[in-house]
């Protein structure tokens, strides 16, 4: 049974996304809104309903006002306009609107990011400084042609503030750490509208909020409105993989395999090279079906040391991919390399997904790999839907040398030997009566992910938020929740930013 608090929040996206709904503005807010000269987009406008649509098609929200700032000076002055009302308007931040449960559509007034997208690049500090409505790829094309690179995920078009903000894994994590971990300062617009500068350099309530912010500043305590990240010099040779293996029991062997070797440092003859980024996707054999799972991602280096590396931790132990269904390709250069692994960008979908993070030693078996793909199977028992569950290695003596050192930081899930999400994707509509047999479907699924290790403390990835958690500040920020939502209640008194799994609703 959810608790009340979270009951709301998963029923709300039947009626809207926003918070509060059924009513116009205050008048006293349209005109403060525009005296800052910001662009507002009301409804009846013609841009409006285009700028409305999430990418998670099952959510429909209707939003008071969409405002289009061109500069941080027109973010402070909507926030200003917003915080006036005392908490009786609520404000959110959209950056790449990606967010599975369109919660960077869930107050009253939104704050679109998309007209801040500049990037400036440092080549001597080896930085570079981006806006916050700016996504992956564009990052990745500009700094790739000065010879340089980050840790991040592989989805085009992902807004890069709620990819940082909450963390940011990519297949180079293991080496570089997450792109989080990359933060150098930020320009930061708090409840009054001030502009400030956070670093490690800050102290008082900045500093708190410089530690806060990075892993749980999403709509949290104010708007980053752009960051500075410290970069790496871009790989000469990396090798992009897709490795197929035809049956479930491979793909059982295949997960004890890279739960084995990747437990142990990364420097131990029998371990995982940090040059490796690796993923297990259990997709399980369907009709007509001719692979079980993939084994996918990146390596920093040439085929052959690639090739000799999967000799090691596969082919010894009689495991071998399906040739026709996979891929090793060669790159000289870091932007073929990313942009390969990056397809174009994601369409609108109807989808849902779950997320889960271990406590280091998950402990799957061949029997609880089995479970997996039972629960895979009984869910394709829902026509359409389409089901996978990847596993994200990450493992003991990750990124060691995480550049640059930042200081402590409220992104907490470092401990895990796995990432997990699961993904479902033609999922029914919240009016459809298979919605909650497929709900269903998927918390089996993820019950039998945990029942690896039924007795650990699983958490949750925050940039894969699920509307449906149960305890989802623990699950998100474990430890650290207190000192959030302390620290909530200080910079916004009034819930002025507010989502249906906010810091204030913990």
């Amino acid at each position: 049974m959810f608790l009340p608090v979270i009951a709301i929040a998963a029923l709300l996206p039947l009626v809207n996304a926003s918070v509060l709904k059924g009513r116009a503005l205050p008048t006293s807010l349209q005109n403060c809104l525009k005296n800052t000269g910001v662009e507002a987009l009301y409804p009846g406008n013609p841009e409006y309903d285009e700028r409305r649509k999430p990418q998670n098609r099952n959510y429909d929200p209707h939003p008071e006002v969409i405002v289009l700032p061109s500069s941080s000076k027109e973010v402070a002055g909507t926030v200003r306009c917003v915080a006036a009302e005392k908490g009786n308007v609520k404000i959110t931040a959209r950056g790449g609107g990606h967010s599975y449960a369109a919660y960077s559509y869930a107050g009253q007034v939104i704050v679109d990011s998309r007209r801040m997208k500049a990037m400036t690049i440092d080549d001597k500090r080896g930085e570079v400084s981006v806006q916050w409505g700016q996504t992956l790829k564009p990052l990745v094309v500009a700094i790739g042609k000065r010879g340089f690179a980050l840790p991040h995920g592989t989805c085009p078009d992902v807004g890069v503030a709620g990819h940082a903000l909450g963390g940011g894994w990519g297949f180079l994590s293991r080496k570089w750490g997450w792109f989080v971990d990359h933060v150098v300062s930020m320009e930061f617009v708090d409840i009054d509208g001030n502009i400030k500068t956070l670093s490690p350099k800050s102290t008082g309530l900045d500093g708190e909020l410089w530690w806060a912010l990075r892993g749980a500043g999403s709509n949290s305590f104010g708007i980053v409105t752009s960051f500075t990240f410290a970069m790496e010099k871009a790989p000469a040779a990396m090798v992009n993989y897709e490795l197929a293996f035809a049956s479930e029991s491979d793909c059982a062997k295949l997960l004890l395999a890279v739960q084995e070797h990747g437990s142990l440092p990364a420097d131990d003859p029998n371990g995982i090279p940090l040059e490796l980024g690796a993923e297990v996707d259990f997709t399980g054999r369907g009709t007509g079906d001719t692979q079980a799972c993939v084994l996918t991602g990146q390596y920093v280096g040439t085929k052959p040391a690639f090739l000799s590396l999967m000799d090691r931790l596969l082919v010894r132990r009689g495991l071998k991919w399906i040739d026709s269904a996979s891929y090793i390709k060669v790159f000289k250069d870091w932007i073929s390399a990313e942009t390969d692994r990056m397809d174009d960008p994601m369409p609108a979908e109807y989808y849902y997904a779950k997320s889960l993070l271990d406590d280091g030693t998950p402990g799957y078996t061949t029997r609880s790999a089995e479970s997996i793909f039972d629960a895979l199977r009984s869910a394709r028992e829902i026509k359409g839907l389409e089901t996978d569950v990847a596993f994200d290695l990450n493992g003991p003596g990750s990124a060691p040398n995480r550049p640059p050192s930042t200081g402590d930081m409220a992104f907490n899930h470092r401990g895990s030997l796995f990432s997990i999400q699961t993904d479902s994707f033609n999922f029914p509509g919240f009016s459809d009566p298979a919605h909650e047999k497929a709900i269903g479907k998927l918390s089996d699924l993820a019950d039998a992910i945990k029942q690896a290790d039924p007795t650990a403390e699983w958490h949750a990835y925050q940039n894969y938020v699920d509307p449906r958690l149960e305890d989802f500040g623990h699950a998100y920020y474990g430890s650290n929740l207190e000192r959030l939502k302390h620290l909530k209640s200080v910079t916004d008194p009034n819930t002025v930013f507010d989502f249906p799994q906010g810091l204030s609703r913990a």
